[in-house]
């Protein structure tokens, strides 16, 4: 009797470690592993055992924008089940990665939690850290700015309306052929391609008042949409000469 209510406190208690196989990820395919769990001192009934995919995203809050966890995507890989006292049992699992899921370049992060489920005790979890590369049409677009004589600034998860978006900021290495401070893509991949909002902001001609307010009314920044299929995404030249095309509208 002891030894259970010790166990609901989390003292012997079950534990679990989930394994991830699968070496190089990318959205929009397949996660593999297994989830390895440890009977405790006593046996246990679990409810169920989840896989949280997760990451830190910014949102708005009033006028400030604060850093929070995000829950991306919830897979079950098993329903109600014992673990006998010092029982090990191995789960495999496998799921898709949802297309949203964010690339972790610079200071992103995304990871695995792993919860087991348990009536009246402290559930144990498990916690594994993603690296999840760009696919190919991805990379080929970030290539394009790269091409056009720009560089990737910084790169930014955004939680919206339950919606979630990775915000690319590129910036001209030069401004000799470039008339921008930065161009933004908040781009949301999805299986036939990305789609994406674009905000262009254009260096001021005017650095005096008139170049400050237009700066504080937002007139020097443009908004646009902008959806290429797979198809399109290919050739890194390609794209960059498409956007060479959008980008010359606003320069």
């Amino acid at each position: 009797m002891f030894k259970k209510v010790l166990a609901r406190l989390g003292i012997g208690a079950a534990t679990v470690n989930t394994v991830i196989h699968t070496r190089d990820l990318y959205p929009g395919k397949n996660v593999e592993g297994v989830v390895e769990i440890k009977g405790g001192s006593v046996a246990q009934e679990i409810n169920h055992i989840a896989l949280k995919l997760k990451s830190y995203a910014k949102k708005k809050s009033g006028d400030d924008e604060v850093s929070v966890k995000i829950q991306l995507h919830e897979e079950y890989v098993s329903g109600k089940m014992k673990i006998e006292a010092n029982e090990l049992k191995i789960i495999p699992f496998s799921f898709q990665l949802p297309f949203y899921t964010p690339i972790t370049i610079k200071h992103g992060q995304v990871w695995i939690e792993t919860d087991l489920d348990i009536d009246l005790s402290i559930d144990p979890t498990d916690t594994d850290f993603l690296k999840v590369h760009a696919h190919e049409e991805l990379a080929n677009f970030v290539e394009a700015f790269t091409i056009l004589g720009f560089r990737l600034r910084q790169v930014e998860v955004e939680a919206q309306n339950g919606r979630f978006y990775q915000e690319w900021e590129f910036v001209p290495s030069s401004k000799r052929e470039w008339r921008f401070d930065e161009i933004e893509c908040m781009i949301e991949p999805n299986k036939d391609g990305l789609f994406m909002m674009v905000a262009v902001d254009k260096a001021g001609l005017h650095r005096g008042l008139s170049g400050l307010l237009q700066e504080s009314l937002g007139l020097d920044e443009k908004k646009t949409s902008l959806n290429f299929k797979n198809e399109q995404l290919k050739d890194a030249h390609s794209i960059a000469k498409s956007l060479r095309s959008f980008l010359q509208q606003y320069n």
